[in-house]
């Protein structure tokens, strides 16, 4: 079993929420589109970030460790329970390499602070 978490002040999502080259540097089109019809979109967006961070993490390679953030894409059930979807055959190979078998995230946030875990599984 392999972990990451992630930590993120939702104050610093509150300045890039706007910012269209951030956003399409990092965030796929659902994940833009989902954040915009959030009520409060920054806490959103923290969320993803935060979530596709933690997922880096557990890979143990971090952000710059050879897969995009736009290649981990952070989608949602019906009930609102978050999912990732991998856009890449680098991320997949990565997750090959260390036989995971399933992924679980979660986000949990507040106005000022946003958190999210990673657990992927090789059972």
């Amino acid at each position: 079993m392999l972990v990451g978490v992630d930590i993120l002040d939702v104050e610093r999502m509150e300045k890039l929420v706007d910012n269209d080259s951030f956003l399409d540097k990092y965030f796929t089109n659902y994940e833009r589109e989902y954040v915009k019809g959030r009520p409060y979109p920054a806490e959103s967006l923290a969320g993803i970030f935060a979530t596709k961070e933690a997922f880096l993490k557990a890979l143990g390679i971090g952000i710059g460790g050879g897969i995009d953030l736009k290649e981990i894409e952070v989608s949602h059930y019906p009930s609102g329970k978050p999912y990732l979807i991998l856009n890449s055959g680098s991320a997949q190979s990565k997750l090959d390499e260390f036989q995971v078998k399933s992924i679980d995230v979660s986000i949990s946030h507040t106005r000022a602070v946003c958190t999210a875990i990673c657990v992927l599984k090789d059972n």
